[in-house]
């Protein structure tokens, strides 16, 4: 009887220790979980307002393509951009649709080809002639494709619009054919070029700067 009455405040004590180390142990376990969700909040509203692929997916919510898109190419993330294309923007028929993201394709094949530091056979001028030219003929587009989802949102008969509809294909297509008839001649002259041929290859990057206004008349034609 002795040693049950000895041992009893023993066991109490320890029973205590265990529970005030429990206690402490779980205020640090919360206070660890508390910061991981500051954190994580914090991460969040990092990336959902101060990177582009934050705002571009704000932007989106909004049904302000044009923004988005214009965000992602800032951004310089090719597959987010062809990702958006495909799978964000509503367009009206998936013709429309595939013009334009080939279009956007061939643009950012011929921007990667003048770029590219791997090359030093491209003359400097050119390099940024088509670099200035492929951000413009991309800019281009994004009001346009803006305009075709707001087309799909109002929910409007395909053969209502069919003919305007046919003229941006049609403009997209020659864009796309363009931009890849350049990257051909980029090809040539890595392989070896002659003045006339830097000059053709020049002439035929300067041809995008008529794309880029047709484009412009066809985002007018639209609104009208």
């Amino acid at each position: 009887m002795s040693q049950d009455s000895s041992g009893s405040p023993v066991g109490w004590l320890i029973g205590l220790s265990v529970l005030a180390a429990a206690f402490y142990f779980w205020r640090i376990s919360l206070a660890l979980v508390a910061l991981a969700v500051v954190i994580g909040l914090l991460a969040w509203l990092g990336y959902r307002f101060l990177s582009k692929s934050g705002r571009a997916q704000t932007a989106i919510e909004d049904h302000d393509y044009a923004a988005a898109l214009r965000l992602l190419q800032d951004g310089g993330d090719a597959d987010q951009l062809i990702s958006a294309l495909r799978f964000k923007v509503p367009f009206p028929g998936e013709t429309i649709k595939a013009r334009v993201i080939a279009a956007v394709r061939e643009l950012l094949a011929l921007q990667d080809a003048a770029t590219d530091p791997a090359n030093p056979h491209l003359p400097a001028e050119l390099r940024e002639e088509i670099g200035r030219r492929t951000q413009e003929s991309l800019s281009s587009l994004w009001p346009l494709c803006q305009k075709l989802a707001l087309v799909t949102r109002a929910k409007v008969k395909p053969e209502a619009v069919r003919e305007r509809i046919e003229g941006v294909t049609q403009q997209l297509e020659e864009l796309a054919a363009n931009a890849e008839t350049t990257r051909h001649q980029l090809a040539q002259l890595t392989l070896g070029a002659t003045p006339l041929e830097i000059h053709e290859a020049t002439e035929q990057v300067g041809a995008m700067k008529w794309q880029v206004s047709e484009m412009q008349k066809l985002d007018a034609m639209l609104e009208g």
